[in-house]
């Protein structure tokens, strides 16, 4: 039997342990979000690399286009960003080196990369955050995409002067 006097200490130990554990899942989560601004990163300088090859986001054939990156259905628009990708990021030059993927991807699908090429000049890259929830951005617009939010994005908008040549870019 636990004596009186034991008790604060039990107390004090259980709400030490909890805690900790909340504190642990917390950190677990913002590593998460930081690895999915990272990966939008990596991809975001790739579209870069690319629209300065060919003069278009991938895929090439398209001016606009969206979906998730790693959805099956969509392999030519992933296969587009990955070779530039491979191509422009010292990491990634390594074809061991798996192409960015959610850290949740594997345990719930709707953590996956959205990538709109909104024109031949402009693209969109969002991510579904852990800490960070907002539902600022979405796919509802993109027609065939299943429809979902997501609470980090990046936006790729460039002037250019009468010669198609990029003057400034504007994040």
């Amino acid at each position: 039997m636990i004596s009186s006097k034991h008790v604060p200490l039990i107390a004090a130990l259980i709400l030490l342990v909890g805690g900790g554990v909340f504190l642990l899942d917390k950190a677990d989560k913002q590593a998460r979000d930081t690895t999915r601004k990272h990966h939008l990163q990596d991809i975001e300088d790739s579209l870069y690399f690319a629209r300065s090859i060919t003069g278009t986001y991938p895929p090439y054939n398209e001016s606009t286009w969206c979906g998730f990156l790693n959805d099956p259905a969509n392999s030519e628009a992933r296969s587009g960003v990955e070779a530039a990708l491979r191509a422009q990021n010292e990491q990634y030059k390594n074809e061991a080196k798996p192409f960015p993927t959610d850290p949740l991807a594997t345990q719930d699908p709707s953590y996956d990369y959205f990538y709109w090429k909104r024109s031949p000049s402009t693209f969109e890259l969002y991510a579904v955050l852990e800490e960070e929830k907002n539902a600022e951005r979405n796919s509802l617009l993109c027609p065939g995409a299943p429809q979902q939010y997501f609470d980090y994005g990046i936006a790729s908008f460039e002037r250019e002067d009468k010669s198609s040549k990029i003057i400034d870019s504007v994040l």
